[in-house]
């Protein structure tokens, strides 16, 4: 049986198709598909880690209003009282934690009144948590502001710890899930750097950064530096 031109023509054509679809893409169309796939992700990326970031900061943020709280509940109820005058003094973020007896006593605080990852002190004084280093500073008897660690604990001033203490949030690699340093004392207020500032454990901030009137170093005040430049020399914005 002779098959018709025209079912032979588009066996041709079909055939044709086949081939032209079994070579695959050529260098042109490869290079457009990278190109477009370059674009994308010079947009995506960006949009990512400052995602990324925002998420981390406000996540600090809510971390040191938490410490706030629970320093207030810890002065309100005593709950460290070396000097035995019924004013309760600034825990370390251990004792608030619960991870370590409280000063001056054998037990340890239950129920804590900070979630154990706030407690997780490094052998520096230092937390590690969303991508940033927190560090509590208590007074000593000059108003200094020493690391709220176990090994500080003999230079910690009772008196003093019962009105002031700082607490201090900075990235642990700058430009890498964290930018600004957080900064909080017994005020109450969240303050941050309005650029980055501090990063890792070479470029720590010091206990008064954000503070005014003392020296960088010292933490005697309830003084904040509110939209201003504090201790430090850098300017310290509120958190809302």
């Amino acid at each position: 049986m002779t098959r018709r031109p025209e079912y032979r023509k588009k066996a041709r054509k079909d055939y044709k198709m086949r081939q032209r679809h079994s070579h695959g893409f050529t260098l042109i169309e490869l290079m457009i598909v990278i190109s477009v796939i370059a674009i994308i992700a010079s947009i995506a990326i960006p949009n990512l880690l400052s995602a990324r970031t925002n998420a981390n900061e406000k996540s600090v943020v809510a971390a040191l209003r938490s410490i706030a709280t629970a320093q207030q509940l810890a002065r309100t109820n005593a709950t460290v009282d070396l000097n035995n005058n019924g004013q309760g003094e600034a825990p370390t973020l251990s004792e608030l934690a619960g991870t370590e007896v409280l000063r001056g006593s054998t037990e340890f605080l239950t129920p804590a009144f900070l979630s154990v990852s706030l407690g997780a002190v490094d052998s520096d004084g230092h937390v590690a948590r969303h991508s940033y280093y927190f560090a509590l500073h208590l007074p000593d008897s000059a108003g200094v502001g020493v690391v709220a660690s176990t090994a500080n604990h003999s230079v910690i001033e009772p008196s003093m710890a019962e009105n002031y203490w700082t607490a201090i949030a900075w990235p642990r690699a700058a430009n890498s899930g964290g930018n600004r340093t957080m900064f909080t004392n017994q005020s109450g207020d969240i303050l941050a750097t309005r650029d980055t500032v501090y990063s890792g454990k070479d470029n720590v901030p010091p206990a008064g950064c954000a503070l005014l009137g003392v020296a960088p170093t010292e933490i005697h005040t309830s003084n904040i530096a509110a939209n201003a430049v504090g201790a430090d020399g850098n300017f310290w914005r509120i958190v809302p």
